[in-house]
């Protein structure tokens, strides 16, 4: 009987990895979980309700040989639902310290749940009980909650003791598009001459900025600290943290917005930034973005304003290839043209304000000029990539409105046969999900000569947008995930075309 225990609580551990996995991409918040996976979660809760009252009354009526052969075909039963559904999600794990207690506990709470069934003959419910693996997990992060909180508190307190024992220039990066591209820009130009501290990837959050100072050695002359924020306040306790003496903003988006409410929420929030800079640190704003320029216009302390026109430091002559991008970058009185691998309109951007602050602090300009042409594209991100002879625009970290229309102007400008695009729509934009998922349709139909659109409702929004916009309706594709629509391309593509892949959402968003 212990035997069949085990196997009954193993069976639940496998099951429980994708939503523990989930939980952990919601930030460990049950609500955030709920909303995302309640499908999956609706799913296991009726196979439960439908099969355990079957599984009690086998533990009841028989005996010997026929209860356990009962109990193994109902095992089997699940554990074929459990692949399924596990299958179907598809969800990646990424493990990290909290992970792995959370899918202890969520071992325990069922070893501990299902225990009791062994002293009154209702053993065989363990037959059917991993199927509840999701419920397990959602109690266990919540008996885990508090003491988490408690040890990421601790976690963070000494990164900012670390931080403000640091004599170096703190430098915060936020907006809601580019933070990532601007951060690795800017590292790649003063980690030359500077002994500098950066996050990788995009960790932008508390925790995250504490596994960047886990790694400081001492000597660091400059910090580049990514901010990100999903709600008000996050912005303010980052910058609580980091105390930085100087900042750039990349960017508005409504992003988000489930969590912000309106656009004038986000911008407040990432004005932050610039509040938390004293009149004798300085700001770099991006003044393509109307909202940031109204932003720029507030700061009554130092700062530097990039951008198309009127601004200090002018973009100018773009000219966007499959080599890659070249534009003029106007600095005082200083022209630099600047040649990068990176594409697009948003690199010559986000490469310009890197290389304004870069500037500011003493960089000199052929060392921009050189570095320009050796920066390497944040993965997913404007990454062009060539492959049997299609030319690929990776750009499937940015889920905001601003960066996926971007990437759309980036395809537009790009010399090809035909064009593809590959899109699961935008999320967390609140009301106006519809809307702009609409909008991006539509111009996905003046652009593209083949869509391939993931199913669920932010691809439903997508596809009204493109057969809006007079797109033939045989070169429209609808795909379950990013597996099924790579392998589509070889059937819709040939040698000459450019293929764009954007907004790669998780597994969870596409059901």
């Amino acid at each position: 009987m212990i035997l069949l225990l085990i196997l009954s609580v193993g069976v639940s551990y496998f099951f429980a990895l994708p939503f523990c996995s989930l939980l952990q991409g919601s930030g460990y918040k049950s609500a955030v979980f709920l909303k995302r996976s309640k499908k999956y979660i609706a799913l296991s809760i009726g196979y439960f309700v439908l099969l355990s009252p079957a599984s009690i009354a086998c533990g009841f009526l028989l005996r010997g040989a026929i209860l356990y052969a009962t109990f193994f075909f109902l095992f089997l039963l699940t554990a074929l639902f459990v692949f399924f559904v596990s299958k179907k999600m598809n969800v990646k794990l990424t493990v990290t310290n909290r992970l792995v207690r959370l899918l202890i506990g969520e071992t325990a709470v069922a070893f501990l749940s299902e225990l009791p069934f062994a002293f009154f003959g209702g053993f065989p419910i363990w037959s059917v009980s991993p199927s509840l693996a999701p419920l397990f997990s959602l109690v266990a992060n919540a008996a885990l909650t508090p003491f988490e909180k408690i040890n990421n508190a601790r976690y963070v307190k000494r990164a900012k003791e670390k931080l403000s024992e640091m004599d170096a220039i703190k430098i915060g990066i936020t907006g809601s598009y580019g933070k990532t591209s601007v951060k690795t820009a800017l590292d790649r130009f003063l980690s030359p001459f500077f002994e500098t501290l950066t996050a990788p990837e995009n960790y932008n959050t508390p925790l995250g900025i504490a596994r960047m100072v886990e790694t400081a050695k001492g000597n660091e002359e400059i910090v580049i600290a990514e901010m990100g924020a999903r709600r008000r306040g996050d912005i303010k306790e980052l910058c609580e943290i980091v105390r930085p003496t100087m900042g750039i903003i990349t960017g508005i988006a409504p992003q988000h917005l489930e969590t912000f409410l309106s656009l004038e929420n986000i911008v407040k929030e990432k004005n932050e930034l610039a509040n938390a800079i004293s009149n004798e640190g300085i700001v770099v704003y991006n003044v393509s973005d109307p909202m940031v320029r109204k932003m720029s216009n507030e700061r009554v302390g130092k700062k530097i304003t990039v951008g198309f026109e009127n601004a200090d430091c002018l973009i100018k002559n773009v000219c966007v290839s499959e080599r890659g991008t070249e534009f003029d970058f106007l600095f005082g009185e200083k022209t630099l043209r600047l040649n990068t691998p990176l594409v697009g309109l948003s690199s010559a951007v986000n490469l310009s304000l890197a290389a304004a602050a870069a500037l500011y602090l003493g960089v000199k300009e052929e060392a921009i000029i050189a570095a320009a042409e050796g920066m390497i594209p944040a993965p997913h991100r404007a990454e062009l990539l060539k492959s049997g002879g299609l030319l690929i625009i990776d750009d499937s970290y940015n889920v905001n409105p601003v960066g996926a229309f971007s990437a759309l102007s980036t395809l537009q400008l790009i010399k090809g046969n035909h064009k593809i695009v590959y899109t699961s729509g935008m999320v967390e934009l609140g009301k106006e999900e519809e809307k702009l998922n609409v909008a991006f349709g539509k111009r996905i139909a003046e652009v593209c000569d083949v869509a391939i659109v993931a199913n669920g409702p932010y691809g439903d929004f997508v596809k009204n947008g493109i057969l809006s916009g007079g797109f033939p309706p045989e070169n429209l594709y609808r795909v379950e995930n990013t597996e099924e629509a790579t392998s589509l391309f070889p059937r819709v593509t040939a040698a000459g075309d450019v293929v764009l892949i954007t907004s790669d959402l998780p597994r969870d968003y596409l059901l």
